[in-house]
């Protein structure tokens, strides 16, 4: 590019420019078919080499067509991909509002309803892009939009990655206060870049401070590698305590032991935040609050969590640990929380493993809860096999699959099958369905 700008762009008139970078421009457009304003951001082609050129087109391409199929409320979203005159464009949202950088700037901090908010719509977009393989690779403050109306939009992962390629060669990757250490080294960098970058702006929200503070790049560049970050707890301390956790693990230097992915950092949020007024944080149009597919919510009573052994809990808290890290805890706790159903916790807490050892988890949950099975019906061993299994088939049309532990647990406290029905009846809260099962056993 020779620095003019052009009067158009294949349907799209040109205005304007809005903004410039190291490695592109954006235009003010018009879409003439359906009057609509439009955002064309392009990229410094000339500032390429040669012989890497094609390489560079062929990129922008594909990132260009993968990034127009996110559709997602929490995305500015791409409209067409087109070249002219050898020049790649990208047609966009344009979206005139202030950012998550202006709003940081702007006293006061945002209060914990407004961050878990921000967090988790921030969070909904990341999923989004890295569900068909994009990662950011510059996420911060500046590229999150923060309209009126509350919602953030995410901007520029359509091409994070091919300015990310060209900063290898003209300087550094990404913007340095929110770069991942892998990134600082040179290495390959995946989706748990931009979790480290989302674990920085949740420090940056809840302190108005940077996690890794210095007076240089160099200094920078050593605390961020090192882990050497300031404690969130000494300069917010009346948060949630979960809150401390999550920010620890989302800043872990180590990749492999930083919070796993986006939804499973939006949930960890969520939990944390759970005892604030509602109103923001269950906006599911905006956020990702829970794990996706997770059940109606049932009686705590009747929930794994407290049927279920302590010690299954803990041992298939320590196989999602090794896949995920610590922030297993937190998902194990969650789900077993919120169903009565062991094949949906092993399938809401086997989505959060890369797809190769996903099958191997849930074979070793499986496992688990068999071995489980065996040890409780050992314990029961003075009522009849077949009276249990009679008495879990009757049960099941009230309360679920958890019937089955159910039956087991109390089995083993009881003397008398009478003393054995009549407590398992109490479980359940119609009058007329408990009726109808006393009757159905006697």
């Amino acid at each position: 590019m020779t620095g003019a700008i052009p009067a158009s762009v294949g349907k799209y008139r040109i205005d304007s420019v809005v903004g410039k970078g190291a490695m592109g421009v954006v235009y003010l457009g018009h879409d003439p078919h359906i009057d609509r304003v439009v955002a064309i951001k392009t990229l410094h082609t000339h500032l390429m080499d040669n012989d890497q050129r094609a390489d560079w087109l062929a990129r922008f391409s594909r990132e260009a067509k993968a990034a127009g199929k996110c559709l997602h409320g929490n995305l500015v979203t791409i409209f067409d991909y087109l070249v002219q005159d050898d020049q790649p464009y990208l047609v966009m949202e344009y979206i005139q509002s202030e950012t998550l950088a202006d709003r940081i700037a702007r006293p006061p901090l945002p209060n914990l309803q407004e961050f878990g908010s921000v967090m988790t719509q921030m969070l909904a977009g990341l999923d989004a892009i890295h569900a068909v393989g994009i990662v950011h690779r510059d996420v911060k403050p500046a590229n999150a939009l923060l309209l009126p109306d509350g919602r953030i939009k995410l901007a520029d992962f359509g091409v994070a990655r091919v300015e990310a390629l060209g900063a290898t060669h003209s300087g550094m990757i990404g913007t340095p206060d929110y770069m991942s250490p892998e990134q600082f080294m040179g290495r390959q960098a995946d989706a748990r870049a931009d979790i480290f970058a989302a674990g920085v702006i949740m420090f940056e929200l809840l302190t108005g401070r940077k996690p890794f503070e210095s007076g240089s790049l160099g200094e920078l560049t050593q605390k961020v590698i090192s882990g050497q970050c300031l404690n969130l707890r000494d300069l917010a301390p009346d948060l949630p305590p979960k809150l401390y956790d999550i920010s620890h693990y989302a800043l872990q230097a180590d990749p492999a032991n930083r919070i796993p992915n986006a939804r499973a950092f939006a949930t960890a949020l969520h939990d944390a935040l759970r005892n604030l007024d509602r109103a923001v944080l269950d906006d599911t149009e905006r956020t990702i609050v829970a794990i996706p597919g997770a059940p109606a919510p049932v009686e705590m009573s009747q929930t794994l969590a407290n049927l279920m052994p302590k010690s299954t809990l803990a041992r298939i808290e320590a196989l999602l640990t090794k896949q995920i890290g610590p922030i297993a805890k937190v998902l194990v706790r969650k789900v077993s929380n919120a169903t009565s159903d062991t094949n949906q916790l092993i399938e809401q807490l086997a989505a959060e493993i890369g797809p190769e050892q996903r099958e191997a988890f849930k074979a070793a949950v499986r496992n688990q809860l068999q071995q489980s099975h065996a040890s409780a019906t050992g314990a029961v061993a003075g009522f009849d096999q077949a009276l249990l299994e009679s008495l879990i088939k009757q049960l099941t049309p009230h309360l679920g699959p958890i019937a089955k532990i159910l039956v087991k647990r109390t089995a083993a406290t009881c003397q008398t099958r009478s003393e054995l029905t009549t407590t398992l009846a109490g479980h359940i809260d119609d009058e007329a369905s408990r009726n109808a099962f006393l009757q159905s056993v006697r």
